[in-house]
């Protein structure tokens, strides 16, 4: 990755937190669209240019693949779903805060892995970047507000918005490390990354504000916005 992909990397859930900062909960309706073609995109990306490489490189792709899938519930567990668009306007405890962040950390480490420099995904990296830079807009977005419902100072929630941000970035230089150390691990885990944004990714898009797999016009525009344009990157 070039020195401007690691900027858009982190400012993507900058950009996000900064929003949260701004409109607090005026906005939520644009949050939700925001997520909803993320979901889309980074959905598309998976099948058209994630799966073929991953199931192209490992007899037992589907295994990985779908441990990643059942990782990313485990992660939901400490999140609480934030990660695609649940989150609460009450104050938090500090022991659901730091569950939030580890979960949502250990999320963004997985999403980072597969934008390593490894020349399985060299033609494929420019979308996915954009894909999960995307996707870390309204991860940036919930946080901060979960952290502003909690009361807590504003210094501190912009040094975790900050660190936050850092997690991807640094997840692809460890992955551009393994890739030349261990070649077999790293496949593995960007089959169980891609696991995870299977999992996001749908849930994201089946999810609807009723309950009752409804979906307004605005989203269903976005999310055939988002699939579209990642169509595009064929």
């Amino acid at each position: 990755m070039k020195l401007l992909d690691f900027i858009l990397l982190m400012a993507a859930p900058l950009l996000g937190g900064f929003a949260a900062m701004l409109f607090k909960t005026k906005n939520r309706e644009h949050y939700k669209l925001v997520l909803s073609f993320s979901g889309a995109f980074l959905f598309s990306i998976t099948l058209i240019h994630l799966f073929p490489v991953v199931f192209a490189n490992s007899h037992y792709a589907g295994i990985y693949v779908l441990a990643g899938f059942f990782i990313q519930i485990f992660l939901e567990q400490l999140t609480h779903g934030i990660e695609h668009g649940h989150f609460h306007d009450h104050r938090e405890n500090n022991t659901y805060v730091f569950a939030l962040l580890l979960g949502l950390t250990l999320h963004s480490f997985l999403d980072g892995i597969p934008l390593s420099s490894h020349e399985m995904l060299d033609d494929d990296h420019h979308s996915l970047l954009y894909g999960i830079s995307i996707h870390k807009i309204p991860e940036g977005f919930a946080l901060v507000s979960v952290l502003i419902f909690s009361n807590y100072k504003k210094l501190t929630v912009l040094t975790m918005l900050l660190l936050f941000s850092l997690v991807a970035p640094l997840a692809v230089l460890f992955a551009n490390q393994l890739s030349m150390a261990n070649t077999e691990l790293f496949s593995i885990l960007v089959a169980m990354a891609v696991g995870s944004f299977l999992h996001v990714s749908t849930t994201i898009l089946f999810e609807s504000e009723s309950g009752q797999h409804l979906f307004g016009w605005k989203k269903i525009t976005v999310i055939l916005l988002g699939a579209g344009i990642a169509l595009l990157t064929i």
